[in-house]
């Protein structure tokens, strides 16, 4: 069967970016459902807020919801790093190595690699990508980028290459008209978590991503800056919520 997934999401219940975040895990949900997806990774930032409830009304429409997180990892620069099917323990994990342990443990979580090669501030950068590259189960095929920007992309999909593992497109959702704009096909013979990570692994995909204009994309990082902005002078100015 084909499954059409979509494995990095962000929603109002997330900690770092909610309030940047129109809606909600529902509203996330039932606008995958209008799309056709099957499969969701749910990936709030840093903090572990996954719901038996958002699985169910998920289950509801017919889409299997996977918990995750998107933690920061390192002691100065924070890249990040994706962790599905993983509980609240996570939170205790602060580097790589540690991570590496914690996988040790915890051998039914999957990881991934989000736009690895991008800036510092939010990318483990491909030294450490190639340093800790059999920590991660896949490599992240980021939907920010243009036909003559694609660098970071080009970058993380030779390293890909070179260890032999899967690049999967995602859209890394934070305004909800975007999550049918990068996503990836799946080929399992079973709808479970275990049959969509192994079909992963094995390379039984297509992902679906496009280029995107420059304006678009410039057009979309000054209104997520501004949004950020707005809230440090709001909070400087009122004092947290």
């Amino acid at each position: 069967m084909r499954l059409k997934a979509s494995l990095h999401l962000h929603t109002s219940e997330d900690k770092k970016d909610g309030h940047i975040i129109n809606y909600n895990v529902y509203n996330l949900i039932d606008e995958a459902e209008k799309h056709g997806f099957n499969v969701l990774g749910f990936t709030p930032h840093n903090k572990f807020v996954f719901k038996e409830a958002f699985a169910d009304y998920a289950k509801q429409k017919g889409i299997l919801l996977i918990p995750g997180v998107e933690r920061g990892l390192g002691r100065f620069f924070h890249g990040h790093v994706i962790i599905l099917n993983c509980c609240q323990t996570i939170e205790k994990v602060k580097t790589l190595k540690q991570l590496l342990k914690y996988k040790n443990e915890h051998p039914e979580i999957f990881i991934l690699a989000p736009h690895p090669t991008y800036n510092r501030f939010i990318s483990i950068g491909a030294r450490k990508l190639k340093k800790y590259i059999n920590l991660f189960d896949a490599i992240e095929y980021s939907y920010a980028y243009s036909k003559k920007l694609n660098f970071h992309n080009q970058k993380a999909k030779s390293i890909a290459a070179r260890f032999k593992k899967p690049i999967i497109a995602t859209a890394d959702v934070h305004v909800l008209k975007k999550l049918n704009t990068d996503f990836t096909i799946i080929e399992t013979e079973e709808f479970t978590l275990e049959g969509v990570f192994q079909a992963i692994k094995c390379g039984q995909f297509e992902n679906v991503t496009a280029p995107k204009s420059l304006f678009a994309l410039i057009k979309y990082y000054i209104n997520f800056l501004t949004k950020y902005i707005v809230k440090y002078i709001t909070v400087k100015t009122l004092g947290s919520p």
